[in-house]
Formats: structure tokens, C-alpha cells, sequence
């Protein structure tokens, strides 16, 4: 039996519980809250022991079957969990089997794995697995349906914000739910229950490197030079890390590439930043980068560009990233680097 992360705890409370559990997945802010769930269900029906053992090169299939077979030393009821770091293989594919045609009493079996692929979950100990069970399946959470998660989890924590501040959480959170839910949490504490402004959630996280990178990055697309270069170096100073820095300008000179390009073919301007989720705070300055450079190919260079700093930042070539990096961001604000640099000469 398969579920998705959010009909877990509607299982639990209308039909308790199966004798197995696996969760898999690579989100990881519902793999957690979905154990944190069961475990906690797990809790209130009295499974107050609990047993963890990690599954790493070496370990010892044989002794799920001794907890299987033992009684329990502190209770009488135990949750069984299994981290799996890697595959079961021959030898657990076989324990999980004798361990399912032989179900303990009073034992819960809760398995948790990371993301499995379509071959892996064709695999006998999956299907075994399937078949005496649930199977929690972990997806991270489309773009488009971010928003719609951020409300949700607002709600939870008696908050509420408009659609446009809203949207400023999604497209600064980049679909990372862990970090998000920690900047929700931030809001609760910082302003109780209530509704928030664009303006609360722009001060709550003005104290956040990462999210000082997407002003800077903002700052670089409309052009404002002196101030691009006042952020940039505070940036340097405040040991922001390169790697983050040429994530975000990476990312930028990508959907760039991709709006050009649909303008290029036609496309009306609203459509498509409706399309690439270009927030209203956000349009005047992708709109000015947009002019600067009109021609797709350019953001393509940009992005060869990308590729050498990416080089440098990994040791595999010569060379100072941040001076690379200040070099790009100036030239993608407009500064004529050379004197006689041209746009066209992209």
C-alpha cells in the first residue's frame, strides 16, 4: 500500500497501524515530520520502546531477526527502526522476507531510505515490503504549488500574509521546505498570530546570508552599479560563502536565458514571467536586465562564464572566484568592463 506524505497521519488515525513501514524519499523536512508522525503515534499506542539500527557496509541482517524473537526488555510494545544507508542486498533481502512471513506481535517495522528509483522499487525486499505494508513515498514540493504549501503552513501557525508576500517567501525559498518552515517559525516568534506584510518577512530575514545574496543579485539586474558593488563587498566580509553567491547568479543567468529566448519567439512579456514566477517586487529589475540584453545567446556566454567560476570554486582551475564573480555580476549590471566592451560582442 502506497501514500503520499500527507495522507499519513489520516492512516494512522482512521486505520492505526500496519505492521510495516517504509519511507523513502529525498525531501528532507517531510521525510522528518512523516517520522516524527508515526513515531509519535507509535507513542500514544504505547510503543514506548524503540530500537534504531543503521544499515551501512557490513551490518548483520541476522539480528533483526533477534529483536524480531526477543521479548521486550522495557515494554511491551517496540518500535523496530532501520535506517537504510544502503541496499538491503542478498542478505536483507532475505531477513526482511522471514521477517514478514513470520510478524512479530506487538512490533512495529518502520524502514526509512532515501530516494529509490523505478528499479529499485521493482526489487523483491520493496515489493515484499509493499505487499505486508504502507509505503510512504516523499516528493519535493512542485513549484507551482509552493505557494499554496507556505499559506497551509501559515495557517498552522495562525498566521496569514497576501498573495504577493506569500509568493516573496516562495521565490526567495527556492522550494527548500526545511528553510522555509524555519523563516515561518521565525515570523510566528517574531510577530505572534496574526496577518504579516511583505515588509515583516523583507525585516525577519534582512539578518540571512542567503537571502542578502538575492538582494545583491536584485540589485545586480536593475543595474544600480555602486550599489552592486557596496553589497558585493559586504558579502566578502560577512563570510558568505562563493559557492552560494555563484548558485544564485547561475540560476539568474539561466531563467534569463529561457525568458529572452520565449520573448524572442513571441511570447507577451506578463505571460511570461507568469511562466518563470517573477514576482511583482521583482519585475522592474529582471525587466531592466531583460533590455540591457534582449538576446538569448548573451545569457548563454553568461553562462560559459558561470562554468569557469564553477571550475575555480572547485580547485579544477586557476583563479580568484570572487574576483570572477564580481567581474560577471558588473558586466550583467551593464558596466563596461574594457572601456569598449559592446552588448553585441556576446
Amino acid at each position: 500500500m502506497k501514500l503520499k506524505a500527507n495522507q499519513l497521519e489520516n492512516h494512522l488515525q482512521r486505520q492505526g497501524f500496519a505492521p510495516t513501514y517504509l519511507l523513502t524519499g529525498d525531501e528532507p523536512l517531510q521525510m522528518m515530520e512523516c517520522a516524527d508522525t508515526l513515531r509519535y503515534f507509535a507513542r500514544r499506542q504505547g510503543f514506548t520502546e524503540r530500537v534504531v539500527l543503521t544499515v551501512e557496509t557490513g551490518f548483520d541482517w541476522s539480528c533483526l531477526d533477534q529483536y524480531a524473537n526477543s521479548l521486550s526488555l522495557f515494554a511491551n510494545k517496540r518500535l523496530l527502526e532501520i535506517r537504510l544507508n544502503k541496499s538491503p542486498g542478498n542478505d536483507g533481502t532475505k531477513a526482511l522476507t522471514e521477517y514478514v512471513n513470520n510478524l512479530p506481535a506487538d512490533t512495529i517495522l518502520f524502514l526509512t531510505a532515501g530516494k529509490l528509483d523505478a528499479s529499485k522499487q521493482k526489487a523483491k525486499w520493496f515489493t515484499t515490503l509493499d505487499q505486508s505494508g504502507v509505503i510512504i513515498q516523499v516528493f519535493p514540493i512542485e513549484i507551482s504549488l509552493l505557494p499554496g504549501w507556505i499559506a497551509q503552513r501559515l495557517k498552522f501557525y495562525g498566521l496569514q500574509a497576501s498573495s504577493e508576500t506569500i509568493n516573496l517567501i516562495a521565490e526567495r525559498s527556492e522550494g527548500h521546505l526545511l528553510s522555509t518552515a524555519q523563516e515561518i517559525e521565525k515570523l510566528r516568534l517574531l510577530y505572534g498570530s496574526g496577518h504579516i506584510e511583505t515588509a515583516q518577512v523583507l525585516e525577519a530575514v534582512a539578518d540571512s546570508a542567503r537571502f542578502e545574496v538575492f538582494n545583491w543579485m536584485d540589485t545586480v539586474l536593475a543595474g544600480d552599479r555602486q550599489h552592486c558593488i557596496r553589497q558585493f563587498r559586504g558579502l566578502q566580509t560577512e563570510g558568505v560563502e562563493p559557492i552560494l553567491v555563484a548558485w544564485i547568479l547561475n540560476r539568474e543567468i539561466r531563467n534569463l536565458g529561457q525568458i529572452t529566448y520565449a520573448l524572442k519567439n513571441g511570447q507577451r512579456l506578463e505571460q511570461v514571467f507568469k511562466t518563470y514566477r517573477v514576482w511583482q517586487n521583482r519585475k522592474n529589475a529582471v525587466h531592466s536586465a531583460i533590455k540591457r540584453y534582449p538576446q538569448p545567446h548573451v545569457w548563454h556566454k553568461f553562462l560559459q562564464e558561470m562554468v569557469k567560476i564553477d571550475n575555480i570554486i572547485k580547485g579544477q582551475d586557476n583563479g580568484n572566484p570572487w574576483d570572477e564573480l564580481q567581474r560577471l555580476s558588473l558586466l550583467i549590471a551593464g558596466v563596461n568592463l574594457l572601456g569598449k566592451l559592446r552588448h553585441d560582442r556576446f
